[in-house]
């Protein structure tokens, strides 16, 4: 599974917000004060569907990943399995 874990603060509430209507991503609760954003395939956002400024969006990972970071550009997020 890929999972992007998401701080609990309303900087990031977007994220979570444009993962929900995102098919095959499921958001479910993570450790204490994060969201994890879930998928068996790629996690995909966009900064401009997010609504956010650079620096919120750069500090999107700082909840941590499990997947291999594909693109992380100034406005694409994708992230997927990691290779066995």
């Amino acid at each position: 599974m890929v999972t992007l874990f998401v701080l609990n603060v309303a900087e990031f509430q977007s994220l979570i917000q444009v993962a929900r209507r995102q098919a095959g991503v499921e958001i479910i609760d993570g450790p204490p004060g994060y969201t994890r954003i879930r998928s068996a395939g790629v996690i995909e956002l966009k900064r401009k569907d997010l609504g956010v400024k650079p620096a919120v969006w750069y500090g999107a990972l700082t909840g941590g990943v499990v997947g291999r970071v594909v693109e992380y550009s100034r406005d694409t997020l994708r992230i997927e399995k990691e290779d066995s």
